[in-house]
């Protein structure tokens, strides 16, 4: 047995009522990218780039507005979902749109 690196809660709801303040911004973010993603598919915890894998192929950094590809910049299929933005701008798209996958 070893320490995990992160545990993320089944969903934001959770963590505001456990939480001081309602948890951080950028983990219920990150819950709720994990909660509708892994629905369907396999979200690996990305250790050295991005904040997730998915199905081993796919590479997304959850973040806020200002959100940068610096982390991302050289991973193929990486993408970055966004709060605070209504609509796509390249590989960065809103956060929003992974509610519709569930």
């Amino acid at each position: 047995m070893q320490k995990p690196d992160k545990i993320f809660l089944d969903n934001t709801n959770i963590l505001t009522a456990i939480a001081d303040e309602g948890g951080k911004i950028g983990t219920k973010r990150e819950i709720f990218a994990i909660n509708q993603l892994g629905y369907k598919h396999q979200v690996e915890y990305g250790k050295e780039n991005g904040d997730f894998k998915i199905n081993g192929k796919y590479t997304f950094e959850i973040g806020g507005r200002d959100k940068s590809f610096r982390q991302i910049a050289d991973i193929p299929n990486s993408y970055i979902f966004s709060d605070d933005i209504d609509t796509p701008n390249g590989a960065k798209l809103p956060l929003w749109l992974l509610g519709l996958l569930y």
